[in-house]
């Protein structure tokens, strides 16, 4: 049974575990190998939410915001092996509800390629006249088209 909740302190295997995540999508580089930046990242993040099977962490998401107005909706991924079972979907509405309740009233996200219909499914919609943009000095893993 999958299981879809809220993470506040992972523990270090949670932590190892979250960081091959990171790894696997490469959102992160294999150099960069410390799972106290993990624990760092879900400090940080407004929430931080794990989909896990039998108790191993299979997906992942979390919100960022000013904890007053607006936030972003990022880093949402399922392993491979459970991908189109719902469970992305599941992240997102979970993080929504939780923004909602904290009183977000604008909640935004860039949808990696791929990805726009799971968004679309929870009421997401293109921003017209918006172009998302990032500075390659940062970590990039990936090149804009």
């Amino acid at each position: 049974m999958i299981t879809i909740e809220f993470l506040n302190h992972p523990t270090p295997e949670e932590a190892d575990r979250i960081l091959s995540i990171y790894h696997r999508q490469e959102w992160l580089s294999p150099t960069i190998d410390d799972p106290q930046r993990i624990i760092r990242v879900v400090d940080g993040s407004h929430c931080y939410v794990t989909a896990r099977d039998k108790g191993t962490i299979i997906g992942i998401g979390r919100a960022l915001s000013d904890g007053v107005g607006d936030a972003y909706i990022h880093d949402i991924t399922v392993m491979k092996s459970h991908r189109n079972q719902g469970i992305g979907r599941r992240i997102v509405e979970l993080i929504i509800d939780r923004l909602k309740r904290d009183g977000i009233t604008w909640i935004g996200l860039i949808a990696e390629k791929g990805s726009p219909s799971l968004y679309k499914k929870v009421g997401f919609a293109p921003l017209l006249g918006a172009l998302p943009m990032f500075r390659f000095d940062c970590e990039a893993p990936a090149i804009i088209e």
